[in-house]
């Protein structure tokens, strides 16, 4: 027992000096990870493919349950929505049964099965994905495809997940492999928001332009489409949508302000939030921004970086943003 105490109190001596020597020492100071661009990449496209479901799965459940009008609706939010600045990002929205599709960027294959299609390698990479929605609910599929933006034949990477109430399935991917290319973590968060945050603006632009085009239409499909929409593994990801007067259309995590004119809303630093935001749409269409919020995942105040984009052809803006704690 002697041994034993003389043992623990001689750990407790070595590690009062391992943190002195720490405190008092020259040691470079902790650097965020780097994030390859491919694993940067993977993330876009989850994001990007699990939200628009999310939204999907919303709309459908409370508003729009005839299967003819999910199509269409499927339809005109995919046709708007491409991603990536050479706009090679597009989702594709199958049923689970046999493939059919609902919607593509090719609208000769609307309506025709894709179940038996192989890629350029002789892989039927529909029915792999078939599978992976089928029995892990989501998840990764590799195969070769034509990118559109070089017409050249590459390897590409997808994510898919399902949209329950319709019992289809959504995927988008990108076109590469792994490169040298390397970011570090505020650069890839950026670049997620960047590219989440246009894209949810692009395909919510075609269903204003296309179904909901009176005001008080806009505003319901809005509220719907980004309620649960979450993202960022600590989920304190979400968007919310603004007018240049400065009313708050939609809120994804606090619906209070929803309604609201918050042109004059200040952060506890004293930041008017909404009218910066609003200089920032209207002078450079998008942009981003910092300030102070209260952070949903852990209840406190931390510094927010938030991407903001005009959703194109109306007076609206929509934001989502992420922490720095």
């Amino acid at each position: 027992m002697k041994a034993l105490k003389f043992l623990v109190l001689l750990s407790i001596i070595a590690t009062v000096a391992m943190v002195d020597s720490c405190t008092n020492c020259n040691c470079p100071t902790p650097v965020d990870p780097l994030v390859s661009e491919y694993d940067l990449n993977k993330s876009i496209v989850e994001v990007n493919t699990t939200n628009v479901a999310t939204g999907f799965e919303t709309v459908f459940e409370l508003t729009i349950t005839d299967s003819t009008e999910r199509a269409h609706f499927s339809q005109v939010f995919v046709d708007a929505a491409r991603f990536y600045d050479d706009e090679s990002g597009y989702f594709f929205i199958e049923t689970i049964n046999d493939a059919w599709v609902v919607a593509h960027i090719n609208h000769d294959l609307i309506g025709t099965s894709r179940i038996n299609i192989q890629d350029e390698n002789g892989k039927f990479f529909i029915q792999e994905i078939v599978e992976t929605v089928k029995y892990a609910g989501y998840g990764f599929v590799e195969y070769y495809r034509k990118n559109p933006s070089t017409l050249e034949n590459e390897r590409k990477l997808s994510f898919v997940t399902s949209i329950p109430s319709a019992n289809w399935f959504i995927g988008t991917g990108f076109y590469g492999g792994p490169s040298s290319a390397y970011y570090d973590y505020l650069e890839a968060q950026k670049t997620i928001l960047k590219e989440a945050t246009s894209t949810m603006a692009k395909g919510m632009a075609g269903v204003y332009d296309s179904i909901y085009t009176e005001e008080n239409e806009r505003i319901g499909f809005s509220r719907e489409f980004i309620d649960h929409i979450r993202f960022f593994d600590d989920g304190s990801g979400y968007f919310f949508i603004n007018d240049f007067d400065g009313v708050t259309i939609a809120h994804g995590a606090d619906k209070s302000l929803e309604g609201k004119n918050n042109y004059d809303l200040q952060d506890d630093h004293g930041a008017y939030i909404i009218r910066d935001m609003i200089e920032i749409v209207e002078t450079s269409n998008d942009g981003y921004y910092e300030y102070y919020w209260t952070n949903p995942a852990s209840g406190n105040e931390e510094v927010k970086i938030t991407y903001v984009y005009r959703i194109p052809g109306t007076e609206y803006f929509i934001g989502a943003g992420f922490y720095i704690n």
